[in-house]
């Protein structure tokens, strides 16, 4: 039995939107304590968690996300017809991975490079939404999930970018 994205069952989408709207949780908790830290003057961090361990909370968790949801391109492009919109598909669901790795990279060799990691990962997180919408394939209910989950992941993301 294969499941296309289609026109998933709703059992599946419902699921699906289950678990994307809860795997926000790990962005908020980190920007939460950062909040409590700057606006209440609480602090959640012990002597052996550095100051900056919310900001690579953050980072760690977009990267992988970023990556995860990078590996679907590899299945969209392999139901794209267009060998070049394929291949460009499987690239950059490479570069994306990569650009992620990097992301985390910086913020561990730098913690004052953070605003730059985060912000390459939510230039991933909008790239990767753009080349699915163009290589298309997906259905409505699935592309509005995509959509509302992404939106909020950048808007989550720019608030890490100011608190940082």
């Amino acid at each position: 039995m294969t499941i296309s994205l289609n026109k998933p069952p709703p059992s599946l989408l419902n699921f699906m939107r289950v678990l994307g709207y809860a795997g926000l949780i790990p962005f908020i908790f980190p920007l939460g304590l950062m909040v409590c830290e700057l606006w209440f003057g609480i602090v959640f961090y012990h002597k052996m968690v550095p100051p900056h361990f919310a900001s690579y909370m953050f980072i760690t968790y977009s990267a992988v996300i970023l990556s995860f949801m990078s590996g679907t391109l590899w299945a969209h492009g392999q139901r794209v017809n267009e060998q070049y919109l394929a291949k460009c598909a499987v690239l950059l669901s490479n570069m994306l991975s990569l650009s992620a790795w990097c992301a985390v990279l910086m913020s561990y060799v730098a913690p004052e490079w953070a605003v730059y990691s985060v912000a390459l990962l939510m230039a991933g997180f909008v790239s990767l939404l753009c080349v699915e919408h163009v290589i298309g394939g997906i259905g409505k209910a699935y592309w509005r999930l995509r959509l509302s989950l992404t939106i909020i992941v950048v808007v989550l993301h720019l608030s890490m970018l100011v608190i940082i």
